[in-house]
């Protein structure tokens, strides 16, 4: 009887360890989505390389695919608070647009583990409506954020086509960057997308005043 009493203490969470615990497991389970893929990837060997029982991550997190949400929901914040500090030396329109690129190239966004698993939850966002919900609010914050520096840079009814192309050039330039044998570079990256934001502001105003 004291032996189980022992084990069940062993396994139920400590008060105050949940947000330490929690933090554990969502590295965890990056590494391991980084080492066995996404589809081979269980509770159990999360567990395993955590240090913690698969009943502590279902009492955390419920199922695997809750689990995988909320690794999205952690990428996806700590993406937002590397935008938040790159901005706050920014000042024009034109440099917070490159403060928000900045991070979405930052060198810690193309971790080997963290852009696994950047792509394998982005392949799995279809079956997920959880994962998709999260996805949805982030890229809608980003395109907000895109659309609110270029107002004052070009024509109104020219901003959603330009945060579109901004949009689909971060993405590109993203994945190309995560590809080691790609010609585009965690160190280019930004340059590239300079450029193309220069010309692409110059090209929208010119016509308008045309």
């Amino acid at each position: 009887m004291q032996d189980a009493l022992a084990t069940r203490r062993d396994t139920m969470p400590k008060v105050g360890m949940q947000p330490i615990r929690q933090k554990q497991i969502i590295e965890a389970a990056i590494d391991t989505i980084h080492e066995l893929g996404i589809e081979q990837s269980s509770i159990r060997q999360i567990g395993m390389k955590a240090g913690i029982s698969p009943s502590l991550i279902t009492h955390y997190f419920g199922s695997r695919d809750e689990l995988y949400t909320l690794v999205l929901r952690h990428l996806n914040r700590e993406l937002s608070r590397a935008t938040i500090a790159k901005l706050r030396t920014a000042s024009t329109p034109m440099e917070r647009l490159l403060a928000i690129a900045s991070a979405q190239f930052d060198a810690e966004q193309f971790q080997p583990a963290v852009a696994t698993a950047w792509f394998a939850l982005w392949a799995s966002l279809r079956g997920n409506h959880e994962m998709m919900r999260y996805q949805a609010i982030y890229e809608k914050r980003l395109a907000s954020n895109i659309a609110y520096c270029l107002r004052s840079l070009i024509p109104e009814n020219q901003v959603d086509f330009a945060v579109n192309c901004l949009l689909a050039m971060i993405d590109g330039l993203w994945v190309k960057a995560a590809q080691p044998t790609s010609r585009v570079t965690t160190e280019n990256a930004l340059a590239i997308f300079q450029n193309y934001v220069v010309q692409l502001v110059s090209q929208l105003a010119r016509g308008s005043a045309e």
